[in-house]
């Protein structure tokens, strides 16, 4: 090997002064305890053998789980049907400052959603769905202001009526279908200003009921909306009125309706030149059906008077 060719090799490795190769930082001391806490709490150190050949959630024993090693910090947590049972909890989850993906989904993680004590300002995706969550405890969304995606359908809280406005502007999904979400529908979601971004509502199989509003959706960005199958409680009903918040929502591609009471003519949506989806089946619904060429499903069965005049 030429002298010339040996400075070089040892000008990179770094003993000359030169250029150094970057070493992985040490896993932060904090998310260590932190995901060691969070293995206990929620049996992943039984069901994913977190923590059993290593007390380093960044060494790549944890499967799952996924780090920055430059920084040293978690910065997500993939463990989708992974047989968690037990409780996750806030005061831990605080402490992973560098999350930004929180994937928990169709485990039988219960008690309370968690809450924190101060909000975890990179969180963008959480998926809860699927779990065994019974209460939401008020102020939840506070936790996580820069939620862009959230999932929590299928549990069993009861989050009640949530007239509290999710304080995450970035929002672009949100679905919490089947988690007995009951009062008048959550007008605020088909907000232009406070959720500029959101492009997918889904609130179906809850116990909402009573008349969209016709502004709902009005010059916003959202392409799915699915409010369908509301449970009838046997005082209060279902969605209801007429179907005018249809035609604010130039946007969509995907709407489902089904399940409710809405009444009145079916909207002439022959403009919405994005729609591929319509599914107002099994409603009060009158008129002529018309719609944009290219449609791809239409369903507006159950509804005996479509086709007919209104009254």
């Amino acid at each position: 090997m030429s002298i010339s060719l040996i400075l070089f090799l040892v000008t990179l490795l770094g003993v000359d002064g030169g250029c150094r190769l970057s070493a992985a930082a040490p896993t932060d001391a904090t998310d260590v305890a932190a995901m060691q806490a969070i293995a206990k709490s929620t049996g992943a150190d039984r069901s994913l053998g977190w923590g059993v050949k290593s007390a380093d959630p960044c060494d790549g024993t944890w499967s799952g789980v996924h780090c920055d090693k430059d920084l040293g910090h978690v910065t997500a947590i993939s463990a989708s049907r992974a047989g968690l049972k037990g409780t996750l909890s806030g005061t831990d989850l605080v402490n992973l400052r560098f999350l930004a993906e929180l994937d928990l989904s169709f485990n039988c993680l219960g008690d309370d959603l968690p809450i924190l004590p101060r909000p975890l300002s990179l969180l963008t995706n959480l998926n809860l769905q699927s779990n065994c969550f019974q209460i939401m405890p008020k102020g939840f969304f506070r936790s996580f202001p820069f939620l862009e995606t959230v999932v929590l359908d299928d549990n069993k809280v009861i989050m009640g009526d949530i007239t509290e406005v999710p304080p995450c502007p970035a929002l672009r999904s949100f679905s919490a279908n089947n988690v007995t979400i009951w009062g008048k529908p959550p007008a605020y979601f088909g907000n232009a200003t406070l959720f500029p971004a959101l492009e997918r509502l889904s609130l179906a199989r809850n116990q909402l009921w009573g008349v969209v509003p016709p502004s709902f959706g009005k010059n916003t960005n959202i392409k799915f909306l699915d409010i369908s199958r509301q449970d009838d409680d046997g005082y209060t009903g279902k969605f209801t009125g007429r179907l005018d918040f249809v035609l604010g929502m130039t946007g969509l591609v995907e709407i489902h309706l089904a399940g409710n009471t809405f009444f009145g003519p079916l909207p002439n949506v022959s403009g919405l030149v994005n729609l591929k989806v319509f599914d107002a089946a099994d409603n009060q619904l009158c008129g002529p059906v018309k719609f944009p060429s290219g449609v791809v499903a239409v369903n507006v069965d159950g509804n005996p008077k479509i086709g007919k005049s209104c009254p």
